[in-house]
């Protein structure tokens, strides 16, 4: 269905004056029911509250009586109907007064219209008032298939903590709803009210706008046919609206197509003059450029020939390169190999001058040692020499300690004593004279290991000459071995010295190559370039040679139409 702006224009008022009722209806049966529900709570409250009062303003305390009565004090409570009757009455709710969870007194009346006594009250309500001891409110307290809004208040002995009753006040739902939804009916007849005041207002203001939009509509149809002498209405033109901003553009339009189609008109006359010298012109144009074409074509010969020397030159210098860099990191190699060589050859001097001076110790520590066995053999003598006279004083000890062994013998038993020192003395003689025997033995050994370690030292020291003149032709030779080494490495470094500016000349080199390659090759991409649109510039200019003639005609048929249109 096409949608017109009339009908644009009864949607966008409509649907929001439509939801803002809907949600007007719906916060007020939602707010106007919370209201009277909160004013009912209240207004049964109090009237439980004043029920309770009435009852407890009698003197005494509540208790049963045998035959199922209660009483408050002197007060008969199961008699009270016209208290009850006149509660009802006065406040237009139902009361009722319960000892424990059992209806003793109510103003409610059943079906038959008897009272409804008797009866217990529920498990949450005994729960919250008589066994909580709250006060409590509920929306859904059934009483004989009714319906009501009920609140329970706990009755207290006097001085008491623990509920012995309940006092219960109550008015009907389904009238207090009947209220609720008269006024959600009004509402709802005074929003259709309005939302028909608001149909009618936007019909008129609608159809105004649409009229007016349709005659504005006329004017450009006419302008786009041609008409350029439309005269528009002066009350429109007057209008203060966006129609009226309409009215007047389309009117400034008209003006600014009658100044644009007079001025087209005389420089058609010009265009048609100037079409015959462009045409002309670009005939001879078109010649010259077919010369210019040929030059570039030589010229992008030349730079391709150019390019390709270019580029060959290029490789032969990065083969050149690669060359040099093969042989500088040859050279880096035989630096190291030197270098390490150079590192080994101080090693082998700094061990055989550590050898050197190793081989003096020795040589020194032999002579030592020699010289000590050289004392020790002349001290073994002197020691043999002594050896050799204690064994001759142990002789003649011996044979002092015999004869006076016989004195001791001849003397008798006076001689007994002596005679023990004898014995004594002879034996350490003889003693001393084994002693120096073995000393004998040992020192002969001692002068006889003596001159074999003097012969071995001897051998050792010849050995240690020799051993020495090796070491100093083995130094002689590593100095040589050194000096020789230090030369190439002298020359390795200058042959890396010169690679390193072999291969800056070669980068350098290469560098420039690479950039005459790129020139080259830009040359030879811009002659390309320039060949393609020199060749895309004959086309073209064919083509404005072939649009020369065209614009005559164009010229003559734009005079033609512009002459269709009425100033």
């Amino acid at each position: 269905m096409k949608l017109t702006i009339r009908k644009k224009i009864f949607l966008c008022s409509l649907v929001p004056v439509c939801l803002l009722g809907a949600i007007v209806i719906f916060a007020a049966a939602t707010f106007v029911r919370g209201s009277i529900i909160e004013q009912v709570k209240k207004s049964l409250q109090g009237t439980a509250v004043a029920t309770l009062a009435a009852y407890d303003q009698n003197s005494g305390e509540y208790m049963e009586a045998e035959n199922g009565a209660i009483w408050k004090g002197s007060y008969n409570i199961s008699q009270s109907e016209n208290l009850v009757d006149t509660i009802k009455a006065e406040s237009g709710m139902d009361v009722t007064f319960f000892y424990g969870s059992r209806r003793i007194m109510t103003s409610a009346l059943d079906q038959n219209g008897s009272r409804i006594l008797g009866s217990p009250a529920g498990d949450l309500i005994v729960e919250k008032v008589l066994k909580g001891g709250e006060e409590y409110f509920s929306e859904n307290v059934s009483m004989d298939g009714t319906l009501y809004y009920g609140y329970y208040v706990p009755v207290y002995q006097k001085g008491g903590t623990e509920p012995v009753g309940m006092v219960f006040a109550g008015s009907n739902k389904a009238e207090m709803l009947a209220d609720v939804m008269n006024i959600i009916y009004g509402l709802i007849v005074i929003v259709v009210l309005v939302v028909l005041l608001c149909i009618v207002t936007v019909g008129i203001y609608a159809s105004s706008m649409t009229k007016a939009l349709r005659r504005s509509i006329l004017g450009v149809q006419k302008v786009a046919e041609g008409r350029l002498d439309v005269e528009f209405e002066k009350g429109e033109l007057r209008r203060k609206d966006e129609i009226g901003d309409l009215t007047r553009a389309i009117q400034s339009l008209q003006q600014a197509l009658k100044n644009i189609i007079g001025g087209i008109r005389e420089s058609t006359d010009r265009l048609v003059d100037a079409s015959d010298v462009l045409e002309h012109t670009s005939r001879e144009t078109f010649g010259n450029i077919n010369n210019v074409k040929h030059a570039v074509n030589v010229i992008t010969q030349g730079a391709d020939s150019q390019a390709e020397d270019t580029r060959n030159a290029s490789d032969r210098v990065r083969y050149m390169g690669d060359l040099i860099i093969e042989t500088g990191r040859e050279a880096d190699e035989l630096n190291g190999s030197a270098d390490v060589m150079r590192q080994s050859g101080d090693r082998a001097a700094e061990t055989i001058e550590e050898l050197k001076q190793i081989n003096e110790e020795v040589r020194s520590a032999v002579d030592k040692i020699a010289g000590q066995t050289r004392e020790t053999n002349e001290s073994a003598k002197r020691i043999k020499e002594a050896s050799d006279f204690i064994s001759e004083i142990a002789s003649e000890t011996n044979l002092l300690a015999l004869n006076a062994s016989i004195e001791a013998a001849r003397a008798g038993d006076a001689g007994r004593g002596f005679a023990v020192v004898a014995t004594q003395i002879q034996k350490l003689a003889e003693q001393s004279n084994n002693a120096s025997g073995s000393i004998d033995e040992i020192v002969n050994e001692l002068i006889q290991n003596a001159g074999l370690v003097v012969n071995t030292m001897d051998g050792m020291q010849e050995v240690i000459e020799k051993q020495n003149r090796h070491i100093v032709s083995t130094e002689e030779t590593i100095e040589d071995v050194m000096k020789e080494i230090q030369t190439s490495v002298h020359s390795i470094r200058s042959i890396e010295q010169k690679t390193k500016e072999l291969e800056k000349a070669r980068t350098q080199i290469v560098s420039t190559l690479e950039s005459l390659s790129d020139i080259a090759q830009d040359n030879v991409a811009s002659t390309k370039e320039t060949k393609e649109a020199m060749s895309e510039v004959t086309d073209r200019f064919q083509n404005v040679a072939d649009s020369a003639g065209d614009l005559r005609g164009t010229a003559d048929m734009l005079a033609q139409n512009i002459g269709n249109f009425t100033l």
